[in-house]
């Protein structure tokens, strides 16, 4: 439990200390003052950067200073506040993929240990728990969700990002009451037009 409240807080120290920040010094700033708090936890050190620059970098879509949200927003002439919030808001699931990194390092390739079949399982999981959190958070898959769908596909996001085969297929299972229930409303909501 010491490792995720380490990984939580080095997470948000990592995106405070990234607001504005340039990519390059991103990298030194997180490296020297977040990483070694997890390589004393028995992290990789290569799993330790990847953490820690993910999060300096994640910074630039985070409100308030939300760098690259904002420039966005200038250059397409929309309210740079909404679309801030809104890039938060669609990268809030991809806010969890470090934390696979760290207990489900095989996703990196490189570190000790690796075989194909970890990095398959966790990969294809990952992938899968990102784009239904994401569903989840937006409130859209194939049509708007009712909130016991988005709550349950929320669960199942999460479930499937933990790197173990128990929790993807529990995840698997509370998210198909919710995908099933999309793909109904999808097809009613096609063959309505042609009535």
């Amino acid at each position: 439990m010491t490792l995720f409240y380490t990984l939580v807080m080095t997470a948000i120290v990592c995106i405070l200390l990234g607001c504005g920040v340039p990519t390059t010094a991103n990298y030194i700033i997180m490296v020297t003052v977040a990483a070694p708090a997890l390589a004393l936890l028995g992290v990789e050190p290569i799993v330790a950067h990847f953490f820690v620059f993910y999060y300096g970098v994640l910074a630039d879509i985070t409100p308030p200073v939300a760098l690259a949200a904002y420039a966005a927003a200038s250059m397409a002439g929309a309210d740079p506040f909404k679309t801030g919030n809104t890039a938060f808001r669609l990268g809030l699931a991809k806010a969890l993929v470090p934390f696979v990194f760290v207990y489900g390092p095989s996703l990196l390739i490189v570190t000790k240990g690796f075989t194909w079949t970890d990095f398959v399982v966790t990969a294809a999981t990952c992938a899968l728990g990102v784009f239904i959190l994401a569903a989840a958070l937006t409130g859209y898959a194939l049509v708007r969700m009712p909130l016991w769908q988005r709550l349950s596909l929320g669960l199942s996001g999460l479930l499937l990002m933990a790197p173990n085969i128990p929790a993807s297929l529990l995840g698997i299972a509370v998210a198909l009451p919710a995908l099933l229930a999309q793909i109904a409303a999808s097809k009613r909501e096609a063959a309505a037009p042609a009535a």
